[in-house]
């Protein structure tokens, strides 16, 4: 009789037992309407909400059962006044509905309105709310993550999973040598003298799987991060904020990265495009920002612009620069604004100079990425590739903006076919959606999985 083999498969049942439970999700197949809410969520809610945990705004989850309780208000239901606050956050508070009224501290401001919404559309995305994430393997979409579940204790739930499954081994191991020994006693056969585990066979073999396991995962990851730069947030030569400028005061993207629509690359704003505000926004009044006088002054500096007089210097280039600086230095030394002298010489420092931007979105060099493409013909928002720009104070790369990640936007993306004079030469896939053949057409069954789309 072998007691060990039936150690090792006590160890494998117990283990089945306490991580089966994790990997079962028992959940009904998802309906159309949740289908539905799904995509509508995930164009329009993930890029600041997560389902079961705090992103840029609240969890959603429960958000329906919450309104429902605590927001009846005028005669009509919290749930009719959470559908009016997605559409448009500022009609319940108008009305002074106190949910929504103690809701807008949670800085609402940043919340995107919606009025284009249909009294379906919201029906479908709380449907997907209640329902919750669909599928165990995760979100495959350009906006997957962000609606991933995530438990903040899963780490530590995880390491007490191993430790626990490792002292059980190590305790099965001892009963299996102890009943091991009772059964040799008992036979009359010869005591083999103990083996240190670290000098087991098995011991050793498993440790070496491990390893080689653990490396081969470090390689291939590490392989697979090489160039990409998610979540790279360099320091700018001037401070500027997108919260600020494309939030709070509802600047269009392309009024400053006008050629997104119009040409492959989107570009820098040239200085110009900032004096066209700052001509009049000077930044000399400490309510209009935290240190606007300061990098608004580095503007200045740059183009030649005279702040006393509101006119550019002329022959720019050829003034001296002591005369230069001295204006900016008198400009600095305003009492409204606390300028260092470090500040100071920031500025002088780019008296002259072009403003050299850092840049932050990169694709490899065998990669086309065409932005009017996507921009004018596709539809697609700023905000599906950069994220929430309108909330950061400092931008960053939201977006992996790694190969798969644009494959299953490909994959996922529904093209706007109707009244797109772009989509008009695809006459077989406009009937088939007349006949009801086909409900929509993705970038994919366009060609967009194409190796030649992407790669020269």
């Amino acid at each position: 009789m072998n007691v060990t083999r039936y150690s090792y498969l006590s160890f494998l049942l117990l283990f089945a037992l306490m991580v089966a439970p994790g990997l079962v999700r028992a959940q009904d197949a998802p309906s159309e309407q949740v289908l539905a809410g799904e995509k509508l969520y995930k164009s329009n809610c993930a890029s600041c909400h997560k389902l079961n945990a705090k992103l840029i705004g609240p969890a959603l989850e429960g958000v329906e059962s919450r309104w429902a309780e605590q927001a009846d208000h005028d005669g009509i239901s919290g749930r009719e006044w959470l559908k009016r606050w997605i559409k448009n956050w500022q009609d319940p508070v108008n009305a002074g509905n106190p949910y929504a009224v103690s809701m807008q501290n949670y800085d609402a401001s940043a919340m995107t309105q919606f009025p284009a919404l249909q009294d379906a559309d919201l029906e479908n995305i709380l449907a997907y709310i209640a329902y919750g994430p669909i599928g165990s393997t995760g979100p495959t979409g350009p906006t997957g993550p962000l609606e991933t579940a995530e438990n903040p204790y899963t780490a530590y739930m995880l390491w007490g999973l191993l430790i626990l499954l490792v002292v059980v081994a190590l305790v099965l191991l001892r009963v299996s040598n102890l009943l091991n020994r009772l059964v040799l006693e008992k036979a009359g056969e010869e005591i083999p003298a103990p083996v240190p585990f670290w000098k087991n066979k098995k011991f050793r073999a498993a440790l070496t799987l491990l390893i080689v396991i653990y490396i081969g995962n470090a390689t291939v990851t590490g392989a697979i991060d090489l160039g990409r730069q998610q979540g790279y947030m360099p320091e700018q030569p001037i401070k500027f904020s997108h919260e600020l400028h494309a939030g709070i005061n509802k600047i269009n993207c392309q009024y400053c990265h006008s050629s997104a629509a119009e040409s492959k690359h989107s570009n820098i704003p040239s200085t110009n495009v900032c004096m066209n505000c700052h001509k009049g926004i000077k930044g000399d009044d400490p309510k209009n920002g935290k240190y606007g006088k300061l990098e608004i002054s580095k503007i200045y500096a740059a183009i030649g612009f005279n702040p006393f007089s509101g006119q550019y210097f002329e022959d720019y280039a050829n003034q001296e620069k002591s005369y230069i600086d001295s204006i900016f230095t008198v400009w600095l030394s305003d009492s409204k604004v606390k300028a260092t002298d470090k500040d100071v010489e920031a500025v002088l420092a780019q008296v002259n100079k072009p403003i050299e931007w850092t840049r932050i979105h990169n694709l490899p060099d065998h990669v086309y990425f065409n932005h009017s493409q996507h921009v004018t013909a596709g539809g697609i928002e700023c905000q599906t590739c950069h994220g929430p720009v309108e909330t950061m104070e400092e931008l960053y790369q939201f977006s992996p903006l790694s190969m798969g990640w644009c494959i299953n936007c490909h994959r996922e993306t529904e093209v706007k076919f109707n009244q797109n004079p772009y989509y008009e030469t695809f006459q077989v896939y406009h009937e088939r959606m007349k006949e009801g053949e086909m409900k929509n057409v993705t970038v994919e069954k366009i060609g967009g999985l194409e190796c030649q789309k992407c790669h020269y």
